[in-house]
């Protein structure tokens, strides 16, 4: 079961605001970036199955996600996020143990994709689920 606190569209947000703050900073920005995507994803996943939790799976969730838009809710695919520039590369260069490598062991490239994907899921999916009322908060 998954933890009832958890709440990804609200962790989403906080972890790109973040990520913008420190652009600068290209390896703490990137895992930041990497965990809007992971937010995003459980959060399309989310609409159709409460029960299981992912980990940090980003590549494997992405085609879960995908999956079950097209399937399971016709309304979901509104959201289009396979659309997403870049999803694939950013989701296999992402790894969630990116906090303990070296510092700028992340090239400025790859952080800045990372960021784009980001704000990617920003405008394709956050935002929409509060024009469409599924989310009724952008804080």
């Amino acid at each position: 079961m998954p933890d009832p606190q958890e709440d990804y569209f609200s962790a989403g947000l906080r972890h790109l605001r973040d990520a913008q703050a420190l652009a600068g900073k290209s390896d703490n920005a990137a895992y930041l970036a990497g965990y809007v995507v992971e937010c995003g994803l459980k959060r399309v996943i989310q609409f159709y199955d409460h029960a299981r939790p992912y980990g940090h799976d980003v590549l494997g969730m992405q085609g879960r996600a995908l999956a079950f838009a097209a399937l399971m809710a016709p309304g979901a695919a509104r959201y289009r996020i396979d659309l997403i520039p870049d999803l694939e590369q950013a989701c296999q260069e992402w790894p969630s143990n990116l906090r303990y490598r070296r510092t700028s062991d992340l090239d400025g490239a790859t952080a800045k994709r990372l960021m784009a994907v980001a704000d990617a899921f920003f405008e394709r999916l956050f935002l929409p689920l509060v024009l469409d009322g599924e989310e009724t908060r952008l804080r």
